[in-house]
Order: C-alpha cells, then sequence, then structure tokens
C-alpha cells in the first residue's frame, strides 16, 4: 500500500470526536508560537527596567525568538518528514516549554535573549509537524479544508490576544509571567498529542541541507544584528559596517550554496517566476511594518507616554481586530479582483497607515493612534490572503507545502528586520542632530517618526511590486491578465 493510500486509510478510521482533540491539539501550538510573536511586546519597558538593557537589548530578546523561527522553519519540516511529525511536534513542544520556563528565571538581559532563541528553535520544530498532522488526520477536501480554517483563525486571535493578555499579565504578576503562562498549555499539549494523533509515515528523502542551513542562519543573524547596532553605536561605527559586510558575504555564499544540493532548503529555481518572488516580497513587506510598529509603541506607548503594560495592550486591539476582520472578507472576493488589487491596496493602506502615525507625540491622546492603526490593520488583512494565494498559485500543486513554509518564512524575516531596522531608526534620534538636544522623549519621538517614514516607502515599494508582478484576475480560459 502506497504511503498517501496508508495515510488516508489511517484518517477516516479516526471518529470525529478523536479528530476534533487533534485539532485542538495543534491549533494550541499554533496559538503559542504565534502569541509568543506579540505577548512579549508590552514586557519589554518592564524587561528593559529589571534588567538593565537599552533598547538594542529590547530588539534582540524579540529578534532572537524570531530569527530562530525563521532560520529552521524549512529545516524543521524535513527533519519531520524524515523522523515522524508526532514524535518531531512533541520534541518541539518540549523545547518550546523549556525554552519558556527559562526565560521566566533568566537573571540578565544576554540569557534571556539566548533561551529565547531555545523557543525559536522548539516553534521552528513544531510549527510544520501541526500542519503535516492536520493533513494525516483530516483526509476528505472540505473537512481538511475547515480543520485548515480553524488551524489559521489561531493566528488571528493570537494577534489580538497576546498584547492585552501580556498587558494583564505583566500588570498583576510582572514580566516574568508572559513566559510562564506558556508551561500549562504545552502540557496539555503534550498530553492531547500523546493519547490521540497517530504517528504520521515517514519519508525516505534526502538528508538536510545543512551548508545551506548554516549560511542562511548566519546572514540573518549578522544584517539583524548590524542594523541594531547601527542603531546603537551609528551606522558608519565599525561594529555595525562589520556585521553588515559579514551578512553580505553570508547572504552570497548562500545563494551559492544553494545552486549545488540536489534538496535545497530554498529552492531556487522557483524565483525565477516574477510572481512568486514579488508575493514573497510582499511578505517581507507585511512583517517588516506590522511587526516593526508593533514592537515601535509597545515601547513608545509605555516610556515616553506613560501608559501601564495593560493600556498599551489595550491600544493595539483596533489594528489586529481590524486584520481579523479584514482577512476573512477579501478572501470572499478574490475570485473577482483577483490578487493584484488586494495585495496593492493592502500595502497602500500600510503606508497610510504609517504615515497618519505621525501626528503621534509625548502628550498626544488616543485619538491619533486608533484610526490609523484600523487602517493599516485593513491594509494587513487584505494583503495576507491573497499574497499567501498568490504564492500557490505560482508553483505546481505538489510543491504547496513548500512555498506556504518559504512565504511564512519570509514574513518572519521581514519582521526580525522590521524591529531591528524600525527599531534602529528610533534609537538613532538620540545620535541626530534634533535628538542630541531634547529630553528623552522627543529623542524618542524624532526617532518613532524616521521609523514611520522608513515603514511607509518599505510598504510602498511593496504596492510597485505588486501592481506591477502579480497577476491580474483570472479568466474562464485560466489565462490571467498580464
Amino acid at each position: 500500500m502506497s504511503i498517501s493510500a496508508a495515510t488516508k486509510q489511517a484518517g477516516t478510521t479516526l471518529t470525529r470526536p478523536r479528530k476534533a482533540w487533534i485539532l485542538l491539539a495543534v491549533s494550541l501550538g499554533q496559538f503559542l508560537i504565534q502569541l509568543d510573536l506579540t505577548i512579549v511586546n508590552v514586557s519589554l519597558p518592564a524587561i528593559g527596567r529589571d534588567l538593565s538593557t537599552s533598547v538594542s537589548g529590547l530588539q534582540w530578546v524579540v529578534d532572537g525568538y524570531s530569527l530562530a523561527l525563521a532560520s529552521l522553519l524549512l529545516a524543521g519540516g524535513q527533519i519531520g518528514d524524515r523522523s515522524g511529525h508526532k514524535r518531531v511536534y512533541l520534541v518541539g513542544v518540549v523545547v518550546f516549554s523549556l525554552g519558556s520556563a527559562l526565560c521566566a528565571v533568566a537573571p540578565a538581559a544576554g540569557t534571556l535573549v539566548a533561551f529565547r532563541v531555545l523557543q525559536g528553535i522548539g516553534a521552528a520544530i513544531e510549527l510544520p509537524a501541526t500542519l503535516a498532522i492536520l493533513s494525516h488526520t483530516f483526509t476528505e477536501p472540505r473537512e481538511r479544508a475547515q480543520a485548515v480554517g480553524i488551524w489559521t483563525s489561531t493566528a488571528g486571535s493570537a494577534l489580538i490576544i497576546g498584547p492585552v493578555l501580556g498587558g494583564a499579565l505583566v500588570a498583576a504578576f510582572g514580566w516574568r509571567s508572559v513566559f510562564l503562562v506558556n508551561l500549562p498549555v504545552t502540557a496539555v499539549i503534550a498530553l492531547l498529542v500523546t493519547r490521540t494523533v497517530r504517528e504520521t509515515p515517514r519519508s525516505a528523502g534526502s538528508g538536510l541541507d545543512v551548508p545551506g542551513q548554516l549560511l542562511g542562519s548566519a546572514a540573518l543573524a549578522l544584517l539583524a544584528g548590524g542594523a541594531i547596532e547601527g542603531g546603537k553605536h551609528g551606522f558608519s561605527a565599525a561594529p555595525p559596517l562589520g556585521l553588515l559586510a559579514g551578512g553580505a558575504a553570508c547572504v552570497a555564499a548562500f545563494i551559492g550554496a544553494e545552486r549545488r544540493p540536489e534538496h535545497p532548503v530554498l529552492p531556487l529555481r522557483f524565483f525565477r517566476g516574477a510572481a512568486y518572488c514579488a508575493a514573497n516580497a510582499a511578505g517581507m513587506v507585511m512583517g517588516f511594518v506590522v511587526i516593526g510598529l508593533l514592537f515601535l509603541f509597545a515601547l513608545y506607548f509605555q516610556q515616553v507616554q506613560g501608559e501601564s503594560a495593560m493600556a498599551a495592550g489595550l491600544r493595539f486591539v483596533p489594528l489586529t481586530a481590524a486584520f481579523v476582520l479584514a482577512g476573512p472578507l477579501v478572501g470572499r472576493v478574490i475570485d473577482r479582483t483577483g490578487h493584484r488589487g488586494p495585495m496593492t491596496a493592502g500595502c497602500v493602506l500600510l503606508a497610510a497607515g504609517s504615515l497618519l502615525l505621525l501626528r503621534v507625540g509625548p502628550d498626544s491622546g488616543y485619538g491619533p493612534v486608533w484610526w490609523p492603526f484600523v487602517i493599516a490593520g485593513i491594509g494587513y488583512g487584505l494583503l495576507s490572503t491573497p499574497m499567501a494565494a498568490a504564492v500557490l498559485g505560482a508553483v505546481p500543486r505538489e510543491r504547496a507545502g513548500m512555498a506556504s513554509s518559504t512565504n511564512l518564512t519570509a514574513r518572519l524575516v521581514g519582521g526580525v528586520f522590521g524591529v531591528a531596522v524600525l527599531g534602529a531608526l528610533m534609537s538613532a534620534g538620540a545620535l541626530t542632530p534634533a535628538g542630541g538636544s531634547g529630553d528623552a522623549a522627543q529623542v524618542l519621538t524624532h526617532g518613532l517618526h524616521a521609523a514611520l517614514v522608513a515603514a511607509a516607502v518599505v510598504a510602498l515599494a511593496g504596492a510597485v511590486l505588486a501592481a506591477v508582478f502579480i497577476p491580474g484576475r483570472s479568466r474562464a480560459d485560466g489565462t490571467v491578465d498580464p
């Protein structure tokens, strides 16, 4: 019996209640992974005060997790294919849980960053396994689509819940509680997986692309480090220049290395297609702007405007709620409009929201914030769904898993550099003549405005790429408008 036939037979013998428990087990894993991209943001000022670290140190607290997740995500899928996704999922849950527990007791900023990297490694192992387990459990197309829809919606709910829950936990129990909250959930996941999930068939596959993995991870870390250190020391200083040069060299070596292996970690041949490149570039733009904004304003609301962690978390609700509401709506009209229009409009709205936030200052109230957040959130929702569909439409159906993982990696990489570059620009306000003569609030405001302009420029560049390279609405004969 073939692997696919065995998988289908195994899936159809599962009872509906057991499938529901499996769906809960993998959705909880997805939820925690996405939650830790946002829940930590509102705790950053408290971490900075307690561990005596600067903005650049806080950038590493955020990017340590995102870097590990983005760097190892593609390899995580390969490991699951070879070793069995149930086993790999459990290993990832244990590593993530261990990282969370160690973060909660970290005595210094450096150790906290190291433990955040450990969390990210666990998340990178977990995330591909969750979707693979769903695919093997729900074998009927309609049933699978419903399950994947629920799995996907947990990411949106994590975006809303993360800042609010983080603010509440920090206010009540301190910043260490945002990591401790993961532990009971991971225990539930491990119990559910152990009792309900069947091991998936293993693929003979090929070995891991270790040189490509190492070079890609090094390139991301060095480039992000160069951006962060540039904000701390100035971009003409030796440390950031050395890091950026090392990162550029690793990028060149990575591209050369990925041309040779039979099974590269990132298949470059698909990037010859303009639509595939543009859609993944849009993913980077989306991560850059949205994750960057969450980082900037989590600090600004508390350090400059004096809001509590709880109040700062609540201020993000318009952005995340607009995204969650807009995403499903645009999915219904893609068949009529195609991918180009919503993606272009989404990038334009991200740029507009960023520029409208230039009205924010040390003494401004919530009025100048909430409606630009709504605009940016709608743009986020307009961009997300058609971008994913455009990526899948640009590759053969049998490579859909690779394309989805690549696009998710692009979003995470964008987020890494959003925090690094935009955070560096905000920090660099103190290094400019306008920032050097004012108080701390004016310095950070000057830097914030520079970062918002940069975010808008990146978003508009994404709009141009989408308008030029993403195909238009499909015709009945299967062709697309040029």
